[in-house]
């Protein structure tokens, strides 16, 4: 097993890249895509707020349209452009558990 088969890496194009901060890595687990008929892809975030905050940052400082790839679990670059991100929120487990949630846009090439 290679060392991104459990994950979803996003690469913008803005970011200084010999710091990595323009990819960022999630565990699939965490992840959810909503897939529309025009191309328009929503991927939602659950999980612990370290890791929620994380992704927030990272998508925050993206403007609208910029170029990003998303790569599922080393399956290949789906090249896509930015829309925008939902709000950061802060949920309740059916089983009491605190969880957050946060969600982004993009619109995929063809």
């Amino acid at each position: 097993m290679g060392e991104l088969d459990d994950k979803v890496v996003f690469t913008k194009s803005s970011g200084n890249s010999k710091k990595g901060e323009n990819q960022l890595k999630v565990i699939q687990d965490i992840v959810k895509l909503k897939i529309r008929q025009t191309g328009t892809i929503t991927v939602e975030f659950n999980g612990k707020k370290e890791e929620i905050s994380k992704i927030k940052d990272f998508f925050e400082n993206i403007t609208d349209m910029e170029p990003i790839t998303m790569n599922i679990a080393d399956s290949g670059d789906i090249k896509s452009y930015f829309k925008g991100v939902s709000p950061f929120k802060e949920e309740i487990s059916p089983e009491g558990e605190t969880y957050y949630t946060f969600g982004v846009t993009i619109q995929e090439i063809t």
